[in-house]
């Protein structure tokens, strides 16, 4: 996200998954001997956000009990992503993730720039980040808007580069963010007409053109190579037109479609002699 002019957010609650008065109970699921303190972090930026919204006292214990109690916690993981729109709901406050557009180590996708207006209109975010300055893994955080910055709850730290990073770093290392509608305790009065059919439609379609321009790179995970290479070595899967790579596109991020998922299989037979 880069930075602009803008009123401010009002500072959220802070709380520490490391609190000693939690960190030690356990946040686990059958086979596992997980920790608030060690994989917490989703549901105590929840806890940050419920309570600063309604003013009701909803500590990180809280939230992580909730979460076991829905079935949100991941075996040897942290928190699914499903959990924090039902979470929020629960409290009647809305919440939704931005994009399903990994944007780990893509720092020019706009979907940052997306998510750094919705902090400008008075929304808070929850950004999920990747191995770099914030964790080695994965960690959820909290982000708002103040003077015309960034700031950062970081559920695991208070450490100043955690806190008010580098704004290229944030860029290069969020992978994805939840939205959490805040404008009324900002002080922000929402300006949006009411929504109609024909509204709707216009934005669901430049959403999705948006979308659709972010799978053309060819990004992907190391744990499908093997699979897309014997896909590519045979035919199966056929590319497009050049992406930024020089490489055919073959927009492996994109979802399938039942008539792509026969043509794939019929591409499969063909080519072993089964059809």
């Amino acid at each position: 996200m880069q930075q602009g002019q803008c009123g401010m957010n009002k500072r959220p609650v802070s709380y520490l998954q490391t609190d000693k008065r939690w960190k030690d109970k356990p946040y686990q699921v059958k086979g596992e001997t997980a920790t608030i303190g060690g994989s917490g972090c989703g549901p105590s930026c929840a806890a940050m956000l419920i309570e600063t919204l309604t003013g009701q006292t909803f500590t990180p214990e809280d939230a992580c009990k909730w979460s076991l109690d829905h079935g949100y916690k991941a075996l040897n993981a942290g928190t699914y992503y499903g959990y924090f729109a039902p979470q929020f709901a629960a409290f009647g406050i809305k919440c939704w993730q931005l994009s399903w557009t990994n944007t780990y180590h893509k720092p020019r996708s706009k979907v940052h720039d997306q998510a750094l207006e919705y902090l400008k209109q008075g929304y808070y975010l929850i950004a999920l980040m990747k191995k770099g300055n914030w964790t080695g893994g994965g960690h959820f955080i909290v982000v708002w808007w103040a003077d015309g910055k960034i700031r950062i709850n970081d559920p695991a730290s208070t450490k100043d580069k955690r806190l008010n990073g580098d704004v290229e770093t944030f860029r290069n290392e969020c992978a994805y963010y939840w939205v959490v509608d805040a404008r009324a305790h900002n002080g922000m009065t929402d300006k949006e007409e009411d929504m109609d059919q024909e509204k709707f439609n216009k934005m669901f379609a430049t959403a999705m053109q948006q979308y659709r321009q972010e799978l053309r790179d060819n990004d992907c995970g190391d744990w499908s190579q093997k699979a897309r290479q014997f896909a590519v070595d045979n035919e199966i899967f056929a590319g497009g037109d050049p992406g930024p790579d020089g490489q055919p596109n073959y927009m492996w991020e994109d979802l399938l479609t039942r008539e792509q998922a026969a043509q794939l299989l019929y591409a499969f037979a063909q080519r072993f002699g089964l059809a």
